[in-house]
C-alpha cells in the first residue's frame, strides 16, 4: 500500500474552525412563541395546502441515558409511564 501525503488546505480549516450552535431542532427553540394562536396556524396552513405538513411529539422516555442528548427526558425502564403519557396524547 502507498503512502499519500495530505494537502491540508489551511485556509479553509481556518475559515471553518469555530463552535457553532449546538442543532437540536429546527426550527431552533427561540423561534417558537406562545403567541403564535390557533388562528394564526388555520391561516398559514391554509396558504399552502398542497405542501405536507411535519408534526413532531416528542415522547421523553428513554430506557438509558445518551450524554449527547439534549432533549428532557425520563430515564426509565418502567414502560407503564411511557404508555400513561401515550394514552394521554
Amino acid at each position: 500500500m502507498s503512502e499519500q501525503q495530505i494537502d491540508w488546505d489551511l485556509a479553509l480549516i481556518q475559515k471553518y474552525n469555530y463552535s457553532g450552535p449546538r442543532y437540536t431542532s429546527y426550527p431552533t427553540a427561540l423561534e417558537f412563541s406562545e403567541d403564535f394562536e390557533d388562528a394564526a396556524f388555520l391561516q398559514a396552513v391554509a396558504r399552502y395546502p398542497e405542501r405536507p405538513l411535519s408534526l413532531y411529539v416528542h415522547i421523553p422516555f428513554c430506557h438509558k441515558l445518551c450524554y449527547f442528548c439534549g432533549c428532557n427526558k425520563i430515564v426509565t425502564r418502567q414502560q407503564h409511564k411511557a404508555d400513561q403519557y401515550l394514552d394521554a396524547l
